[in-house]
């Protein structure tokens, strides 16, 4: 199956509560969910350590997917050796690696199939896709897959054929008004009307935003206003994203750079969050619709080029360098 539509609209969620009801008690054993972003940047030198190394950090320093990339670099080493290839394996074996491994191990308690989700799929490229579908008929008698993704744009004709493809679009602002009144009603938040329309407006139809941003009002007021609101509707990467752009604008060019430098490798926020800030923040300037389609344009292409794994902090410091270079036409 195929889930799509924008973020927030609860096509992760759909995914773990269908494979709960099929799967039953067993969920626990024959369920996994696999962000493919979150695999293709794990760095090599990590996703080698092995599984008696990772058993001496405590808790909070490894992670599942720690863990699992571990028998995974194995995995993907040990099929490399047998074509006769020396070396680490690459990102995109790994990730392939990580998507069989799974598929193809044996169902546990009896049960006839496992499901394998597949989160952020859309970061697949097209050779990873034509891997992806012979996986998929592989193992199809045991293993069933859910891909996330925000549209069906870009995908393999033969992967859509072979699925049933499920949209969820963006919820209204009344869907979105219901539900952060039901949760205040649920988790005793005192909230104003107002607050709850501005909440869902603010939110733009992604519900996880909308329900985040309750619980960060609740927990900064015992009565969430809509001033409350406003004031904390704004995330701190929307404001630097915001200023990044300014700098730029500005001729400020080392120190916009500096801050993306300081966005992705000091704060930890990926490199198409930060792209996607910066367009949100581009299309509320006051551009000519010519300058602005030349702008959108330039992050298209920047965006295409992080999916492609290159060199993200090249890339986004080039992406200020082009908005400086076009905006720069229009005076």
């Amino acid at each position: 199956m195929i889930f799509y539509g924008p973020t927030g609209t609860g096509k992760t969620a759909a995914a773990e509560l269908f494979s709960k009801e099929i799967l039953g008690d067993s969920f626990g054993a024959n369920f996994k969910m696999l962000n493919i972003r979150d695999i293709w940047d794990i760095p090599i030198t990590k996703a080698k350590r092995s599984v008696q190394d990772l058993a001496k950090l405590g808790r909070d320093e490894r992670s599942e997917l720690d863990e699992y990339m571990s028998v995974i670099f194995r995995e993907a080493k040990a099929a490399r050796n047998a074509r006769g290839r020396s070396g680490d394996p690459t990102r995109r074996e790994l990730l392939s690696e990580a998507i069989r491994f799974f598929a193809s191990t044996a169902t546990v308690a009896d049960e006839k199939v496992k499901i394998l989700v597949l989160d952020e799929a859309d970061a697949l490229t097209s050779s990873m896709q034509q891997g992806l579908r012979r996986t998929m008929e592989l193992y199809s008698d045991a293993c069933r897959f859910i891909l996330i993704t925000p549209s069906l744009s870009g995908w393999s004709p033969a992967i859509i054929s072979r699925s049933l493809t499920l949209n969820f679009p963006t919820p209204s602002d009344e869907v979105v008004q219901g539900l952060i009144s039901d949760i205040a009603a649920k988790e005793h938040v005192t909230i104003d009307e107002p607050a709850v329309t501005t909440i869902a407006r603010e939110s733009e139809g992604d519900l996880r935003r909308a329900i985040n941003l309750l619980q960060i009002t609740s927990t900064a007021s015992n009565i969430v206003t809509e001033d409350i609101v406003y004031e904390y509707s704004e995330t701190q990467l929307t404001a630097r994203a915001r200023n990044v752009v300014t700098l730029a604008l500005d001729g400020q060019y080392e120190h916009a750079r500096k801050e993306i430098r300081n966005l992705v490798a000091i704060d930890g926020y990926s490199p198409q969050e930060v792209c996607l800030e910066i367009e949100r923040d581009l299309v509320k300037r006051p551009f000519s619709p010519e300058v602005l389609s030349k702008v959108l344009d330039r992050v298209a292409e920047i965006d295409y080029r992080l999916l492609q794994g290159k060199n993200a902090f090249v890339h986004l410091a080039a992406l200020l360098a082009s908005i400086r270079a076009i905006a720069a036409e229009e005076t």
